[in-house]
């Protein structure tokens, strides 16, 4: 069993001295029997063996908002499963276009979308049993952005225990 999504998201001090912690959530099936993402109903979360979920929002610099999504599940497969479900979602859902970048864990993806207040980044990532994701909104279109992005992403990697 991997560590608990809240051990896994990034803290304010880990994220950056320009970071301010907004909110955070724990969740689990049994604390939020309700409890879906956009990419999986409560069904699909139980079948795949959800255990805790953690999303946490900061915000930089007083103006770029990011928001980690950590899910846990019982084994690689319902992570899989959950990972391949948010993909198809954000493909479907006009989540931006992916951009190439290196991969993170076992598989990740980064889309990137224009919006008329700013640029969105989608990365999303699966490694052991831990399907994570990062968004973050910047209101000026930087090459900076996305290895921001990525380093945010890579420091949750490195804090996902290997089994």
């Amino acid at each position: 069993m991997t560590g608990r999504p809240l051990d896994i998201a990034l803290t304010q001090v880990e994220a950056g001295s320009n970071m301010e912690e907004l909110y955070e959530n724990i969740c689990t099936l049994t604390s939020e029997p309700e409890l879906s993402f956009n990419y999986a109903a409560t069904e699909d979360l139980r079948k795949w063996g959800f255990s805790e979920g953690c999303f946490t929002c900061l915000l930089q610099d007083k103006k770029d908002v990011f928001i980690q999504a950590i899910a846990t599940y019982s084994d690689r497969e319902g992570a899989n499963n959950a990972y391949n479900a948010n993909v198809d979602y954000l493909k479907k859902n006009d989540y931006g276009s992916p951009v190439k970048t290196r991969t993170l864990g076992e598989s990740s993806v980064l889309f990137k979308k224009i919006q008329s207040d700013g640029f969105v980044y989608n990365f999303i990532f699966l490694k052991n049993t831990v399907h994570a994701a990062l968004s973050g909104k910047y209101k000026k279109d930087k090459p900076d952005n996305i290895r921001h992005i990525l380093e945010l992403a890579e420091k949750i990697d490195r804090k996902i225990p290997q089994v």
